[in-house]
């Protein structure tokens, strides 16, 4: 036999043996397995066997090939299976920052520096292979089941490494497994968190056409490993035993119960090399109690059960249900509308003074609480006598008044109404009717995805008891069931129970750092409100800490995003650079509790308001301040914006101290 037959033939040996094992991987730890050195001593082996035929060669080339097959095949059954599919992730050429574009190859194998724990871990299952509607290649991510240790109760998980690129011996690479781990929330309850990294701050968001595009403002670009939880039990695709027969029962107190368990799986079982990382948990909405709730749990799990640590530094909540005290009256749809001129002062007064009339934003209470003042608000649509002291005249004028209101402000700021023209998530933003998604809309684009099969598959759901039946995500199903018990959004709550204002000041003591943030324009939870809690917690103003502004950087953004983001994703980007620009006001506290707006933004911050989002949200994982403390109060004191005596202007105070605050950017 000549000597090309031979090697063609060793060859043919080695493709057979690997589609035999149904093993693609054998082929990348093929590759992969060489040094430099050992492929040029292998090409001097086939080079030789080409030439006169050297039967020792001949079986050399090939018992070399069995090897080789045979140490793939061990590996593949090995617990280090992930690190063969995750860590040999190559990003494609064209990925784009800012409309700059890199051809690279990002290399995130740190196994050699790992807790030899990482050799147990149980991740590789939930390697995402890929992403439908994403014809590119992205860094890894992973998704699948956490066990909540409650009645069956298992908590699905979606988690997207780093992005943030430095610099190696080896190119480019994001070392994801030596990140901070951050965990996201979004609240209801009753929401997906999933909701979050698809259409707010995850590594790649649903588009215009229903279709998955690069986020360049994701927070995996400061450097993060972000983790959607989808919680309580019933959301989206987690489930608990019972979940047909009776319905998945959850309350505040449970809810950070099962998370928390979650949480010590994913660190000690799942990913046991992340374990050690920083840890922080953020989220938005009823997430407000979600957030230090669960933190307060670690923090007890930590003291109980050093072994099961989990390295939790810092907290980040954002337009949170905080306490009713304070933010019952500024979540009143009536009280809004007439802080941004849509209710003159005299229709406001007689409807909120005379006529009794709340309109309370119904999206971000318990359902209890939603169900009881909807009855109110029909019964005082009805009949406005019944509260007022005028009789007949002054019912007469409230609905007068009333009815202007509804004309004024698209039926109170309302979603359910077809002919919506304000969006009741963000004032500013353009209008979109977002309930029941509609046809055509994001929410629509994004529960058609999460329900597709191929993508079910891909998030290794599809053959649990719920995703595999007809059941659709986000849920919950009509027999779930979620009891508030504290003193936060649930104005059914039981005398003396906590706010999250006892939360906060318990966990500054425990924590390296908590930040609030509110959008400024938020209808759903105004920022005068969160603002008052956060000021009524107890903790002392840092000096020269009172509220001021930080910048941002507003860079421009690539006209091809532009072009195919979603509508109401950053609706104020723009393809020409601005510079800094404000972001918002800031207010620091001790024990490094801060309170921050951000300006001109809804509900959903990371998606109204992407770039300010990403600025805020890196100062926070990094310990930095938004913005350069001011002047202490008696320096102040002393302060006045004309000349003095020797001509020096006191107003240059001001400049050299907001010069300083935008080189913060």
């Amino acid at each position: 036999m000549k000597s090309e037959e031979l090697f063609f033939e060793d060859l043919n040996f080695f493709v057979f043996f690997s589609l035999r094992l149904q093993n693609q991987k054998t082929l990348l730890f093929f590759t992969s397995f060489f040094s430099p050195f050992s492929l040029l001593f292998f090409s001097l082996c086939v080079t030789v066997s080409l030439s006169p035929p050297i039967f020792p060669l001949h079986i050399m080339i090939r018992s070399l090939l069995c090897l080789l097959l045979v140490r793939g095949v061990l590996l593949e059954f090995s617990s280090s299976r992930a690190g063969v599919e995750g860590r040999r992730t190559i990003l494609s050429s064209g990925s784009s920052i800012y409309g700059e574009t890199r051809t690279r190859k990002v290399d995130v194998d740190a196994s050699d520096s790992l807790d030899s724990d990482a050799a147990n871990s149980s991740s590789g299952d939930d390697f995402v292979h890929a992403l439908p509607g994403y014809s590119k290649t992205f860094h890894p991510h992973y998704s699948g089941y956490l066990d909540a240790k409650n009645n069956g109760t298992k908590l699905h998980y979606w988690m997207a490494t780093s992005t943030k690129k430095s610099v190696g011996e080896e190119g480019w690479r994001t070392d994801w497994e030596t990140k901070p781990v951050v965990l996201w929330l979004n609240g209801g309850p009753g929401s997906s968190s999933i909701l979050g990294m698809l259409q707010e701050q995850g590594p790649l968001i649903i588009d215009s056409k229903g279709d998955l595009m690069e986020n360049h403002y994701s927070w995996t670009n400061a450097g993060v490993n972000l983790v959607a939880l989808e919680s309580p039990a019933g959301v989206g695709w987690s489930y608990c035993e019972k979940q047909e027969e009776i319905g998945c029962a959850n309350s505040d107190k449970s809810t950070a119960r099962d998370a928390k368990e979650a949480m010590v799986d994913f660190f000690h079982e799942k990913f046991p090399q992340l374990k050690a990382n920083e840890f922080y948990i953020a989220g938005e909405s009823y997430a407000g109690v979600y957030v230090p709730t669960l933190a307060m749990e670690i923090v007890e799990h930590n003291e109980k059960f050093p072994e099961k640590k989990i390295n939790l530094v810092g907290i980040n909540t954002a337009d949170p249900c905080t306490s009713n005290k304070e933010q019952r009256d500024s979540m009143d749809m009536l009280w809004y509308g007439h802080k941004y001129g849509f209710v003159p002062d005299k229709d406001f007064k007689l409807l909120w003074n005379e006529c009794k009339l709340r309109y309370p934003m119904t999206r971000v209470t318990s359902g209890r609480w939603g169900k009881k003042f909807s009855k109110l608000i029909e019964a005082k649509r009805r009949d406005f006598s019944s509260s007022s002291e005028g009789g007949k005249s002054v019912e007469k004028k409230c609905k007068v008044a009333h009815a202007k209101f509804l004309f004024s402000t698209s039926k109170a700021f309302s979603q359910d109404w077809r002919l919506a023209y304000i969006n009741d998530l963000s004032l500013f933003g353009p209008s979109a009717v977002v309930d029941g998604a509609p046809e055509g809309s994001l929410d629509y684009y994004t529960n058609e995805w999460m329900n597709r099969a191929d993508v079910k598959k891909a998030l290794h759901v599809d053959e649990t008891p719920y995703a595999s039946k007809k059941y659709r995500w986000p849920g919950p199903n009509d027999k779930w069931s979620y009891q508030s018990d504290y003193d936060a959004c649930n104005d059914n709550a039981a005398p003396n129970v906590p706010s999250m204002k006892d939360f906060y000041k318990k966990l500054a003591k425990k924590l390296d750092r908590i930040l609030v943030v509110n959008g400024d324009t938020d209808p759903c939870v105004s920022y005068e409100g969160t603002r008052k809690a956060i000021a009524n917690v107890g903790i002392p103003l840092v000096r020269g800490g009172s509220q001021r502004p930080y910048f941002f950087d507003a860079a421009a953004t690539d006209i091809s995003v532009l072009a195919q983001k979603p509508l109401l994703f950053g609706p104020s980007l723009a393809a020409q650079p601005a510079g800094p620009q404000m972001g918002g006001h800031v207010t620091n506290y001790e024990d490094n509790l801060t309170f921050a707006t951000v300006h001109g933004s809804g509900h959903m911050i990371p998606q109204f308001r992407p770039r300010v989002s990403l600025h805020v949200f890196k100062k926070f994982i990094a310990g930095k301040p938004l913005s350069p403390l001011l002047p202490s109060d008696e320096e102040l004191e002393k302060f006045d914006d004309y000349d003095d005596d020797d001509g020096e202007n006191n107003g240059a105070l001001i400049d050299n101290w907001t010069t300083e605050a935008e080189s913060y950017v």
